[in-house]
């Protein structure tokens, strides 16, 4: 994940005929951006591009010493990410965004006590 947050590839993780298979797949792409279709080029373009859409999700505990350790460990996570801090939600929140969401599904409502 730091290496993907940072540099936005993981190394080696592509063989060399899966590697030009994807430079292939961008080739028309790179050419409509009026980039010369050098084989580096496609890679690059694929790299940005992978880097620009991608979105991670990652739940740690604040408490006690692992996070400070990974985020030490791990520079990608507070250089290259956004850390958000989640509390506690009081229980009837957490029912209330529950009966929104699925109000408007069609459930037993046997079930719907259950899942709410």
């Amino acid at each position: 994940i730091n290496n993907m947050l940072t540099t936005g590839m993981v190394p080696a993780l592509y063989e060399k005929d899966e590697k030009d298979g994807i430079c292939n797949s961008v080739r028309k792409e790179v050419k409509e951006a009026g980039i010369f279709d050098t084989n580096e080029n496609c890679w690059n373009f694929f790299i940005n591009k992978a880097r620009n859409n991608l979105h991670v999700v990652l739940a740690m505990s604040p408490s006690g010493d692992t996070l400070r350790r990974r985020c030490r460990n791990f520079p990608g996570l507070v250089s290259a990410a956004v850390i958000d801090w989640f509390f506690p939600w009081p229980k009837d929140a957490l029912e209330k965004v529950a009966e929104f969401f699925l109000a408007e599904e069609k459930l037993e409502d046997t079930h719907r006590q259950g899942v709410l």
